[in-house]
């Protein structure tokens, strides 16, 4: 029996001679299926199994197996400036490999269109670092790992002017509380973070950031790198190279 979901292309790899195995992030969680001849005759897959094509995945359980067949795929979103941008393809390549390495417990339907709506935001924009820091915030949400914002994690009172962060423990701390690897973080900088909370488009996010300083903005985008690096216990391949892209201008 075929059945059709749509999907985010996430990776691709060789499944013996002919065939590649395909990697797809859907409504229903991640899923793996075999491409039949796709590396032989290419007429049905032709360039949209790249990294984070939205497309809709025809899949087949075959009968005998576990595994799933992808009979085909239609395209509803292929990004473009990756192809033209090379920054954009680092920044996209980083995506993809968050996605395919990192994985919340249970993907909401409306995490899936927040990322189908980023993929294409970032097509259509002009995007630095400050993208950067929204994405690795919204994934830590939407895996569960968001960060307390609201309350010291030790003694329960609400900073009102002074506030430190503790990577670790995962939220803010009181000045009483604070420990010694604790961040120091300005009022603009706590701010900011409890709004991208509820933010979902690039539009609100530059809204919120244009009333903080650009020295704040470096320090929560740092913050958060550390953060994600730190709850996930791991590195993406492609963060060096696509920092260096930046950092070059």
């Amino acid at each position: 029996m075929i059945f059709t979901l749509p999907a985010l292309i996430l990776d691709k790899s060789q499944a013996k001679e002919i065939d590649l195995l395909v990697y797809l992030l859907t409504p229903k969680g991640k899923i793996c299926a075999v491409a039949k001849g796709a590396q032989k005759s290419k007429k049905r897959f032709l360039n949209l199994l790249e990294d984070l094509t939205y497309v809709r995945a025809h899949l087949r359980k075959p009968q005998k197996g576990k595994g799933l067949i992808l009979e085909g795929v239609d395209l509803i979103y292929l990004p473009e400036s990756p192809r033209r941008d090379l920054k954009k393809f680092y920044f996209f390549s980083y995506i993809a490999e968050t996605l395919t390495y990192t994985y919340p417990p249970f993907l909401r339907g409306e995490d899936f269109l927040f990322i189908v709506r980023f993929i294409e935001e970032l097509d259509r924009s002009e995007i630095s670092m400050q993208e950067k820091f929204f994405w690795d915030f919204k994934w830590l949400q939407i895996c569960g790992l968001k960060p307390h914002l609201e309350r010291c994690l030790s003694c329960g009172d609400s900073p009102r002017k002074i506030f430190y962060f503790s990577i670790p423990r995962g939220g803010i701390l009181c000045h009483n509380c604070k420990e010694d690897s604790a961040k120091y973080l300005t009022f603009n900088q706590i701010d900011l973070l409890r709004k991208v909370v509820r933010i979902k488009t690039l539009e609100d996010l530059r809204e919120a950031m244009s009333r903080v300083t650009l020295e704040e903005i470096k320090g929560v985008s740092s913050l958060m790198k550390q953060f994600f690096l730190f709850h996930f216990n791991w590195e993406p391949k492609s963060l060096k190279v696509m920092e260096e892209s930046y950092a070059l201008g």
